[in-house]
């Protein structure tokens, strides 16, 4: 492993950005490299240029049959004895009979309950709820079968849960193999489901069952260090908070006494699971929470395999089946869901949508459509007819990857490429310097430095109630009114309502943080892809993070974010071997985040921290300007472990701008002729 600081002496960086910029203008071809992974180096990565001109268009069909039933809660059990809940929905006739035959089956796995969806999929029978876990009368009528399960330790399936652990991913393989042995399986399967649906559909995939013939995932995650729980090597408690006790709260209490009472004949199995899954409040929940909050190696840094089993980015390369993406702009999974395309694009047929919104926002827009995108339903059943039923649906020249591109326009908003990242993506470099000003300009002698201060420590609270998980996060920094509280409270934030999401100078503001800014732009401005922020400061503590925002300031001031990132400088070393870089510089950043990987914060000792900031799409239009506002924290994303939280509390960062400490920030510019 190839690890290592980054140290450019100035004369480098002002060659480089002078080179970038000249070839930004002669070159129409990036040549990129791909991002690694904890087991796969980065590798040229030549872009594909194939279906340049395709365009979306709806795909429907009139229904086969005209009824759809769903079968008796049934089990299944597996070569270890535990018992997974298994829901079935079939074709029916109009007097409420299972259609005869075999049909092709979509399988759903899922920590939120199959009998949740079930609800959802009888009351929402006009849209595509299967990839939600539901009954989906839509796909069921046009000739599928779909088979939602519980994974295990989650909802009435029994096992104490480690949520998305080795003994989980073993049973989606046991519920593959169970669908294969039903009478009316016809030998072709499909995977599909959201969030947690999409996780499991990728971690099934990779086991590579010959069965298995297309996935279909909205907002799956990628690496669940990097993308999500420990970003920058703090931890993400804001998400946790939400996310614990929703998985857990469908697994346990009033709706396991509704099931034992509408299915009698299996109470003793759900009374089982019930119990189980109380106990694994104190046997897992519990335990890693708060191994991860004091600082405990593998939990809060990237040691051993926790978090790599949990990654369905680590061996992603391995699904053949060809794969359709759908993320958001400011998802859970904004940065994870491109990387998983690049890792499957070369193995079959695999598409990349990014709708607007946050988790819960861009699952919406999947179901409801977008602007001149169709509907998930008739994407879903253009996917399956083509793979799982061998009809000529198009799915193959659908556009290969589809963006929301934010600030592009109000009647085209989405952008059309053969790529991610996109062929024509060049890196731009561009400096901090002093009166607040981004330029192209690398300084040539000391300047007036900024500085930001680590604010008061947030308070965190998870706890066991009487049979619930329970959490609770007080933030103290002002990243409560931010696109980040949005972000990683799900987008619940976000629909309760409040500008502070859309506006960031309220929390830059809040944090007083360092603003760096170009003058109103001359001519539009495309951006499309990772960004990093190489940061040069000094610090009076002997740990500190940095907190970088990206916005486009309108004439009128309104601050609009497009992206952030967060970076401990403790884990600042840089693995070079696992980097994406754009002509060879560097513009995503691969950090190890393991104890041995971990550099001393010297107080007054300069130091280069590179900020990976999570990537996305937008047009900043002439007249606007882009601004870079760097923090000392960002607890909507991310806290510290509580033994460095007094290493880091109250401390000075300098963000140093001279001829010898070059603080920067690298951008993925693409033509903006390009867009459509």
């Amino acid at each position: 492993m190839n690890i290592r600081t980054r140290t450019l002496r100035p004369l480098t960086l002002a060659v480089l950005s002078s080179c970038l910029m000249a070839g930004a203008l002669s070159s129409a071809v990036a040549q990129t490299t791909t991002l690694g992974t904890r087991g796969t180096l980065s590798q040229a990565n030549s872009p594909t240029t194939t279906n340049p001109y395709a365009n979306w268009s709806t795909y429907d069909r009139k229904a086969d049959y005209p009824r759809s039933i769903s079968l008796p809660l049934q089990y299944i059990t597996t070569s270890k004895g535990d018992k997974l809940s298994v829901r079935v929905s079939v074709p029916a006739n109009l007097l409420g009979m299972q259609a005869p035959g075999k049909f092709p089956v979509i399988l759903t796995q899922t920590a939120y309950r199959n009998g949740v969806g079930q609800i959802l999929g009888t009351i929402a029978t006009g849209d595509t709820t299967l990839i939600i876990g539901g009954k989906d009368d839509y796909m069921i009528r046009r000739g599928y079968i779909t088979v939602a399960v519980d994974a295990w330790g989650t909802g009435m399936s029994t096992g104490e849960t480690q949520l998305i652990g080795e003994a989980e991913q073993e049973a989606y393989g046991e519920a593959v193999k169970w669908v294969t042995q039903q009478p009316w399986f016809n030998g072709n399967l499909g995977l599909a489901g959201t969030s947690y649906l999409g996780i499991t559909s990728l971690l099934t995939a990779k086991q590579q069952h010959p069965a298995v013939k297309a996935v279909f995932a909205a907002v799956p995650m990628g690496d669940a260090y990097r993308g999500v729980v420990g970003v920058g090597g703090l931890l993400n408690a804001q998400f946790l908070s939400i996310w614990l006790p929703l998985t857990h709260g469908l697994s346990v209490g009033v709706l396991n006494t509704a099931e034992q009472l509408l299915n009698p004949k299996l109470a003793s199995t759900i009374k089982l699971a019930n119990q189980q899954h109380i106990d694994a409040i104190d046997s897992w929940y519990l335990p890693t929470v708060n191994n991860g909050l004091a600082g405990k190696v593998g939990i809060s840094t990237d040691d051993g395999s926790f978090w790599s089993v949990r990654s369905p980015i680590e061996g992603s390369n391995q699904i053949k089946v060809p794969t359709f993406l759908v993320g958001g702009t400011n998802d859970i999974f904004q940065r994870d869901v491109p990387l998983l395309y690049e890792q499957i694009k070369h193995n079959a047929n695999t598409k990349l949508m990014v709708l607007p919104g946050s988790h819960v926002g861009s699952i919406l827009k999947l179901i409801s459509g977008a602007e001149g995108i169709p509907k998930g339903r008739y994407l879903l059943l253009q996917w399956f007819d083509q793979y799982l039923k061998g009809m000529n649906t198009g799915a193959a020249s659908m556009p290969t990857v589809t963006q929301y591109v934010q600030g592009y326009g109000s009647t085209e908003r989405y952008a059309r490429a053969t790529d991610w990242p996109h062929p024509q993506m060049t890196a731009q470099r561009m400096y901090l310097r002093e009166g607040k000003l981004l330029s192209t300009q690398a300084p040539t002698a000391t300047e007036v430095s900024a500085s930001v201060s680590e604010p008061q420590a947030p308070v965190v609270t998870i706890s066991r109630g009487n049979e619930s998980v329970k959490a609770e996060v007080t933030l103290n920094d002002g990243s409560k009114c931010s696109s980040s509280y949005d972000q990683w409270t799900l987008g619940i934030a976000g629909i309760l309502g409040g500008s502070c999401y859309k506006d960031a100078n309220k929390v830059e503001t809040a944090q007083k943080a360092a603003i760096y800014e170009t003058p109103a732009l001359s001519s539009d401005l495309y951006l499309n892809g990772p960004i990093q922020a190489d940061v040069w400061v000094t610090t009076t503590r002997t740990d500190a993070a940095l907190a970088v925002r990206v916005d486009s300031v309108s004439p009128d001031g309104v601050a609009t974010p497009i992206s952030t990132g967060l970076m401990s400088a403790r884990y600042r070393a840089v693995d070079t071997s696992r980097s994406r870089y754009v002509n060879g510089v560097m513009i995503q950043p691969w950090h190890a985040f393991t104890a041995s990987s971990a550099q001393p914060v010297v107080p007054g000792q300069p130091m280069l921290v590179p900020v990976e900031i999570f990537p996305n799409a937008a047009l900043i239009r002439a007249g606007h300007k882009l601004r870079v506002a760097i923090s000392a924290s960002n607890q909507a994303q991310g806290v510290w472990p509580l033994p460095n939280q007094a290493n880091a509390i109250g401390g000075t960062t300098v963000i140093l701008n001279s001829a010898e400490h070059p603080s920067s920030i690298v951008l993925p510019v693409v033509p903006a002729n390009t867009l459509n």
